[in-house]
């Protein structure tokens, strides 16, 4: 069973917000060795989640991971996603199986990295 994953993102009408979930992905990828690890957005900016589940089953993926990059658990997490899985199975559930991860949310680690720019102007 080879398996995918997306790394989802919120998406931005621009480009430079696009392409810095793009670099997050390279490095998930990067340690992840040689599985596939592609970025998908939510709108604004392509590929869609759709789009990037299709990708990942015609490479044959049976097992597809879907992260979402979001800090905060609004109507995309709790509505919008859940929804688009639901589809995902129905379309895909004879040749995938798809596991949604906890969000980024409230980790210790992200203020770290808070504390770490904050001291980084002194």
């Amino acid at each position: 069973m080879s398996t995918g994953y997306v790394i989802l993102g919120h998406g931005s009408r621009a480009r430079e917000a696009n392409e810095s979930l793009q670099e997050i992905t390279k490095m998930v990828k990067e340690n992840l060795y040689n599985q596939r690890v592609i970025s998908a957005f939510m709108g604004f900016s392509q590929p869609s989640l759709e789009d990037a589940v299709a990708e990942l089953v015609d490479v044959g993926c049976s097992n597809i991971v879907i992260m979402p990059f979001f800090l905060y658990k609004g109507i995309h997490l709790q509505e919008d996603i859940p929804e688009k899985m639901d589809k995902l199975g129905e379309k895909y559930g004879d040749q995938a199986s798809f596991t949604l991860t906890h969000h980024l949310g409230t980790d210790k680690r992200l203020a770290e990295i808070v504390l770490e720019r904050i001291r980084g102007v002194n």
